[in-house]
Order: C-alpha cells, then sequence, then structure tokens
C-alpha cells in the first residue's frame, strides 16, 4: 500500500486539531489525554523537542491565567483563584493539541514531503495570482535552515542543497479514505 499523499496527510492533522481542541470540559481533556499519549507513543523526540521549546510559554500561560485571572480564591495555592486556575489548564490542553498533532506531522512527512503538502493546499491561491512556488521555496529554505542550525552547520554553503526536489505523489485509495475522516472530524467539530 502506498503513502498517501503529504497534502491528505496534511488535512487530516489540520482536521484532529480542530475537532480536538473544540471540545471543552472533560472531552476536551480526555480527547487532548489521548492525542498526547500518541504523540509520545509514536513521535516521541518531535514532542520532546516541541515541548522543550515551548516550555516557557506554558509556564506564562499557566501564570498569567492562574494568578491574573479574578475569581474564587483557592487557599491552598496564595493568589491563584480557581476559574483562573481551570481556565489555564483548558488553554494548555489546547496548545499539547496543537503540539501533539506537529509532532505527529513531523514523524510521518520529510521536510520535502512537508513542503509538496503544503504546495498541493496552496493550489487555490493561483486564482488570486499568489505563487504558490515562491511560497514552498521559501518554506524549504525556511526548514533547510533550522536543520542546518539544529546541525550545527557554520559554513554558509554547508547546509544549502543546489536544488529543491519534491516528492512526486498521486492521489490513492487511502487519501480518499483519509480525506472522507477529516471531512468527518471537521464536521462534527461544527455541529457539536
Amino acid at each position: 500500500m502506498r503513502r498517501p499523499h503529504p497534502a491528505t496527510l496534511l488535512l487530516l492533522g489540520l482536521a484532529v486539531l480542530l475537532a480536538a481542541s473544540s471540545r471543552d470540559g472533560m472531552a476536551l481533556f480526555l480527547g487532548g489525554l489521548g492525542l498526547i499519549l500518541a504523540a509520545f507513543i509514536a513521535a516521541a523526540t518531535h514532542l520532546r523537542a516541541l515541548l522543550r521549546r515551548s516550555r516557557w510559554l506554558l509556564l506564562t500561560m499557566l501564570l498569567m491565567f492562574g494568578w491574573l485571572t479574578p475569581g474564587t480564591p483557592l487557599t491552598a495555592i496564595p493568589g491563584a483563584s480557581q476559574e483562573g486556575l481551570l481556565l489555564a489548564a483548558e488553554n494548555i490542553v489546547r496548545l499539547l493539541i496543537a503540539l501533539s498533532t506537529v509532532a505527529l506531522l513531523l514523524k510521518a512527512l520529510s521536510p520535502p514531503a512537508l513542503v509538496a503538502g503544503m504546495r498541493s493546499l496552496l493550489a487555490p491561491l493561483a486564482l488570486l495570482r499568489i505563487s504558490r512556488d515562491r511560497i514552498a521555496v521559501r518554506l524549504a529554505l525556511t526548514l533547510n535552515e533550522v536543520e542546518t542550525s539544529r546541525k550545527g552547520v557554520s559554513s554558509e554553503g554547508d547546509g544549502m542543497e543546489a536544488t529543491l526536489t519534491l516528492p512526486a505523489s498521486v492521489l490513492s485509495a487511502a487519501d480518499v479514505v483519509l480525506g472522507a475522516l477529516a471531512g468527518v472530524l471537521v464536521l462534527a467539530a461544527w455541529l457539536t
């Protein structure tokens, strides 16, 4: 069986992100827990790196919402409010859902496949006379620069490839099934 088209995986990731983060209360926490566990199992390296880079944002969200939101004061935690901590927990779970989705997508798609998927999804921009190829090249250059800096390449030309080669992908039956699943997730998120 062929791998799904990168654009299909990106659409499915966006649908999962939308469906999971549009919940509230216990459904949000359970959906977030499931997605975070899936990311830790399937894409632990990517998720750990994203969490490490986002740790200050997560702490800031906890402090800003937990201690600066008016509400019922908690005696066990001086200065924090019950409503603020609940709001902080909800927003932190939403961010963790986004990070988990990104980690799973980064695990499933190589940088060239990610660029190819984005280029496919940007096809409607041609109606507005916006070049999707220019956007794809800029994304590829950005991803290349991130990889170069992560590997610690010091000279200018060492990490740079001379040409941009995108994988050729054709839609398959798996793409139709995954596209239908993405549509169902978006529809479910919109209707509930």
